[in-house]
Parts: structure tokens; C-alpha cells; sequence
């Protein structure tokens, strides 16, 4: 395998941007057996730009877990700018965790691509890179260090009894406490 920056971990998550996450998660569900997702919001990033400018995005996060993959949904709340504007529903990124976030996105910047959203959650800087300039990749990228919310899905996956796409998210707390 060709090793690079961002293939050490290789994509963790799949994300969609939706209208409806209550109905995205029920269908994704139905379709691939997917779950159980943890609803998450409304939530405000930290500090948040989009192509440069302060803006304040209101989203909700469902995430889920099909197969080795974590799924994520996500539906914006109110009239802040957010990357995803631009492309509309559907499918928007994939999440590559790196080592180290500043050399990751320096080589992206100097290879050509744009950070088209640029936030800070929890106090760890999360970026949109804009790969969608060109004819070949068609989504955009999430790069981040570690964050430990994939455990927690891959948690809930390990106790999930299927019947239901969804799981309360205390409930995973909960369990990944007794270990």
C-alpha cells in the first residue's frame, strides 16, 4: 500500500447532508440495517468560518454505525452558512482522521485544495476541505485528529438489539462505563 497522511487510520465515516434526519435515519435503516444511531443537537461549534467568514451553523447529528463504517447525518437549523450549502442533500463527506492535524492540512493546501469550513469543537480544530474543484474526487473531506465518538458508536453497535434505528445516548454512556 502506498502510505500518505491520511490512509494510517483510512476513512471512518460516510456523512450525508439531510432535510429530515428523522426520516434520513429511518430509511438508512430500513435499507441497510444500519444503527443504532445517537441523535445529537442542536449544537454550535466553538468557533466556526466558512470560506473565510464567521458564521454560526446550528446543526443536528444523527451517527450510526453499518458494518465497519460509522454513518453520519446531518441537518443544519437555521440560515448560518455551512460548506454543505453548497452542494445541496445527499452525500457530502468522508471523515479521514489524521496524526496531526496541521501538517495534514498544509499538505492539502499546498497540493491544491481549499479548507472551505474551518471549526473547533471540544477545543480540537475540525476542517471541510473542498475536494469537489476538480473532475476526480466529487466530496468534500473531514479531516480531525482522534475523537473518541467513534468508540462510542461502535459501542452502541455491540449492544444495539436491532429493533429500533435509534439508541439513547446515555445508554451507551452508561456502558461504556461498566466497560
Amino acid at each position: 500500500m502506498h502510505e500518505t497522511i491520511f490512509n494510517k487510520w483510512g476513512p471512518d465515516q460516510l456523512s450525508y447532508t439531510v432535510k429530515d434526519i428523522d426520516a434520513a435515519v429511518q430509511e438508512f435503516y430500513e435499507l441497510f440495517g444500519a444503527g443504532p444511531f445517537l441523535k445529537m443537537g442542536p449544537l454550535h461549534y466553538e468557533t466556526c468560518t466558512v470560506r473565510g467568514e464567521e458564521a454560526d451553523p446550528e446543526i443536528v447529528i444523527a451517527l450510526g454505525m453499518w458494518g465497519p463504517m460509522q454513518v453520519e447525518f446531518v441537518q443544519k437549523t437555521n440560515d448560518e452558512a455551512m460548506l454543505f450549502d453548497e452542494n445541496g442533500y445527499g452525500f457530502n463527506h468522508v471523515n479521514v482522521i489524521v496524526d496531526n492535524y496541521d501538517e495534514a492540512i498544509a499538505w492539502l493546501k499546498d497540493h491544491g485544495y481549499e479548507v472551505g469550513q474551518e471549526m473547533t469543537s471540544s477545543g480540537k480544530p475540525i476542517a471541510y476541505v473542498d475536494t469537489m474543484c476538480g473532475e476526480n474526487i466529487g466530496h468534500h473531506l473531514e479531516i480531525h485528529e482522534y475523537n473518541p465518538v467513534i468508540d462510542m458508536t461502535k459501542k452502541a453497535r455491540e449492544i444495539w438489539d436491532g429493533e429500533s434505528p435509534w439508541m439513547d445516548l446515555q445508554t451507551v454512556i452508561a456502558a461504556m462505563k461498566e466497560g
